[in-house]
């Protein structure tokens, strides 16, 4: 290694990119501008992550300004806990916020952590936040260690940001952007305002001499600030060796700006700073819509306001449900098997089995005792608990496992994929037209056209309204969508849902009400000791069955469980005072149990105490309202089956609307999703329709999973939609409207691509000015806007308006 002090060297930092002004450090055949660049590039070196330099040309954070970090108050095992979104005996979960993170070479590199330390698992990125996930092994690695290796490569972690506040709106700079740009804008103007109607009011040689050169004056705030960050994106792009949207328009402001300031030096006039300054005005304009409009549209934060979560919340002596933003620290909840874990919360009951599978990806459950912490996002397995919540209930982290499910299947939007890649080659197919009607204008000899035309041309053409059309449209699709009480994921699972040409049903819970029902027991009803115990038990299951049941029974104590047990599609069992209690179907109870005659439209529910059974349950289903309407209004445009995990005894009532080949019962939960499987292979887009408890590996099987629920409260990460059950009956127009928002969405393709076609054969005349160009530029992107949003309104009130809770669309 050797270091030299230099001055005027013209050498670039590999790490980074900065010229190595200062001094210059070569180790390993290369050039750093300081000792932490070099340490850095040794640290990636000897971990084989030299990579990161393929990346992107210099793409490094520069640590010649990099201040001092004391993280020594990690050592606080309680406040280094308390930043933790998950922990376990072996991993723990956080997320930083790394405001260095700028470029895809950030991405790559903090998403290989793990081969810096072994005790790290996985790292994932969000480059829109600026955060990163991180799984590590806090016994091979602590907090403290972690947070200094990202330091040490230049990605410190903000620890203290994620929980301010900040006082100053993010907009702030652009305000003041615009405002300097209107105020060149309006000034030049009035200066060039006699030019404009061919007069020579100014004279005075002392006058027409001053205002040129008052304008080029004018002209300096706003190329070196109010269109800075057009400039910077633009240089930024091409050091990567790539080409964005804004070198066009930096090209297309640089042009004005000299070819203005030649005209004012060279040839006495006084240029173009008005066009110039009206054009980074409305340019300017148009970026603050846009990322208005993005910000509108941020679903990973807004989607927790569709989809009200509710919980179970023990007041007193009862059982209440409340929206899971009304919880407190304190307030105590009441868990049921299969549900999530909506807060951290310390555990009151005497143990719990918890599956972590939604957090680590890891399905087996640990078992945590009396008063152990247990971390939000976890499932229950067993026996219902009771928590006391410790730390206030996040809907954005809870509708985060939701969302993650569709990050780790790898899925993208079709439509969107396809728009980026027209967007990718836009910008160059822009570039070539500009300089093309540059010169075809020298060729004629007209200067002056030429330069017109070739900003314009640069100017007027923008993929902006192209991006803009996917996630507007389907965007405000989701906002339409959770007011008719049909909750979903992502816009790209609107996209899925439009593509949809087969329905799979599932029946209990689903296409029945799951409170409404009729009970008749047969058999011999046990005492009442048992039937405290029996009912103690059901209260354990959300499923539709035990609800019901356990609903019908009158009012007993609850009692002490242990051991319990639930497999999905048989039933579950339990030790409750000393006595082992099955219930389910008869071949989990007992296959040689008596018969009994099943009713029509009924399920059974077995009882087993200590091996006797006593009888069962005859639970007779109530379908859905309008059901036959509703079969009726899909089977025209979509093949319907219906796969049921009870005997068919409804299969005669259902016969009206469905065929018999098209019905599958006493199917479990592995039949179901290889039925859908089968299907997909034969080229089929499947729905999947469930209630979401025993039907989730069939849900997450589907193109689109929808779980059916009467409660808010039955929140499964396995599913792309979630449907109330009393607004089934909309289903059919539901599809419609999502059909009808990707249309819209083509439309507004469309729209872009008209707006383009029709702004570059005008520019290309030279018959448009700059500042006309700027201004038709973000009116294309309010007009897809304006397209989606009525257009969605209209489809709104055309296909949802009977739905209750969409009277305020």
């Amino acid at each position: 290694m050797r270091i030299s002090t230099v001055k005027e060297q013209d050498i670039d930092c590999r790490h980074c990119g900065e010229k190595c002004d200062q001094e210059l450090i070569e180790s390993h055949g290369q050039n750093f501008c300081c000792e932490g660049c070099r340490m850095v590039y040794e640290i990636l070196l000897e971990n084989d992550l030299d990579n990161f330099y393929c990346v992107a040309e210099s793409p490094g954070i520069s640590s010649k300004k990099k201040k001092t970090h004391d993280f020594e108050f990690l050592k606080d095992e309680a406040f280094a806990n308390s930043l933790l979104d998950f922990k376990n005996e072996e991993i723990s979960k956080i997320r930083f916020y790394i405001p260095a993170i700028h470029c895809s070479a950030c991405i790559w590199l903090l998403e290989k952590l793990y081969k810096l330390h072994s005790g790290i698992i996985s790292s994932r990125v969000d480059f829109n936040k600026k955060t990163v996930i991180i799984s590590f092994k806090h016994q091979e690695i602590s907090l403290l260690e972690l947070v200094k290796l990202l330091d040490s490569i230049a990605y410190t972690p903000d620890i203290q940001l994620e929980n301010k506040k900040s006082t100053s709106s993010p907009y702030r700079r652009i305000w003041l952007q615009i405002g300097i740009a209107g105020f060149v804008f309006g000034n030049s103007m009035l200066f060039s305002l006699p030019e404009y109607f061919g007069l020579n009011l100014f004279d005075d040689d002392i006058i027409s001499k001053i205002f040129p050169f008052l304008n080029a004056l004018l002209a300096l705030p706003i190329v070196f600030f109010a269109a800075q960050d057009y400039f910077k994106s633009a240089w930024g792009a091409i050091k990567q060796k790539q080409i964005n949207m804004d070198v066009p328009i930096s090209i297309g402001i640089f042009t004005l700006f000299t070819y203005s300031y030649y005209i004012i030096f060279f040839q006495s006039g006084l240029g173009y700073i008005d066009s110039l300054s009206g054009l980074v005005f409305f340019l300017l304009l148009g970026k603050y819509y846009q990322q208005k409009t993005f910000d509108h549209l941020r679903f990973d934060r807004d989607i927790q306001s569709f989809f009200p979560l509710s919980v179970t919340k023990i007041k007193g002596q009862h059982e209440e449900q409340v929206l899971l933003n009304s919880i407190i620290p304190s307030d105590i909840l009441k868990i049921r098997n299969e549900e999530i874990i909506p807060a951290d919360s310390l555990l009151i009951s005497d143990e719990a089995s918890i599956d972590y599978s939604f957090v680590t990806g890891e399905s087996l459950p640990e078992s945590k005792q009396k008063e152990e912490l247990i971390y939000a996002g976890g499932r229950l397995k067993g026996t219902a608990i009771l928590v006391q919540v410790k730390k206030s209930p996040s809907q954005s982290y809870l509708a985060q496992l939701w969302d993650d499910e569709s990050i780790q299947q790898g899925a993208k939007a079709q439509v969107q994929s396809t728009a980026d890649k027209i967007s990718k080659y836009f910008t160059a197919v822009v570039l070539g037209i500009a300089f093309i009607a540059l010169g075809s204008w020298l060729y004629m000899g007209d200067f002056e056209s030429g330069i017109r035309a070739f900003t314009t041309v640069l100017i007027v053409a923008c993929p902006c309204a192209l991006a803009l059309a996917t996630p507007v449209t389907l965007g405000y699709a989701m906002r339409v969508l959770s007011k008719a009480g049909f909750f979903v994921k992502s816009t790209q699972s609107v996209e899925d849902l439009s593509k949809i040409d087969s329905i799979v049903f599932d029946k209990t819970g689903t296409l029945t009400y799951s409170d409404k029902a009729e009970v008749v027991f047969e058999g011999n009803m046990p005492e009442h000791k048992v039937l405290a115990a029996v009912k103690t038990l059901f209260n354990q299951s959300k499923h539709p069955l035990s609800q019901i049941i356990y609903n019908w029974l009158p009012f007993y104590p609850s009692q002490e469980i242990e051991d319990y047990k639930e497999i999905s599609g048989q039933g579950i069992s339990a030790r409750v005072n000393g006595q082992i209690i099955k219930l389910g179907k008869k071949q989990f109870v007992d296959s040689q149990a008596t018969d009994f005659d099943k009713k029509a439209n009924s399920s059974q529910v077995f009882i087993n105490v200590d091996g006797l059974t006593y009888g069962c349950f005859n639970v007779k289903h109530v379908f859905r309202e309008n059901i036959g309407d509703l079969f009726n209004s899909l089977k025209t445009d979509y093949k319907l089956n219906l796969l049921s995990g009870d005997q068919a005894a409804e299969k005669e009532y259902l016969s009206q609307w469905l065929a018999e080949e098209n019905m599958f019962f006493e199917q479990l939960p592995g039949d179901k999703k290889e039925f859908i499987t089968k299907w997909q292979d034969a080229q089929q887009k499947v729905m999947m329709a469930g209630d979401g408890l025993n039907d989730s590996a069939a849900l997450r099987k589907s193109d689109f999973g929808l779980a059916i629920t009467e409660s808010t409260r039955q929140f499964s990460p396995a599913c792309d939609g979630i449907l109330l059950g009393e607004n089934l009956k909309q289903l059919p127009n539901i599809m419609k409207f999502s059909k009808a928002a990707f249309k819209l969405v083509i439309a507004g393709f469309v729209l872009s691509f008209l707006y383009n076609v029709v702004g570059l054969s005008f520019a290309v005349q030279a018959l448009l000015s700059p500042v006309i160009a700027a201004i038709l530029m973000p009116i294309s992107s309010f007009s897809v806007v304006l397209l989606a949003t009525l257009g969605t309104r209209y489809l709104a009130n055309k296909y949802l308006l009977e739905t209750e809770n969409s009277r305020d669309l």
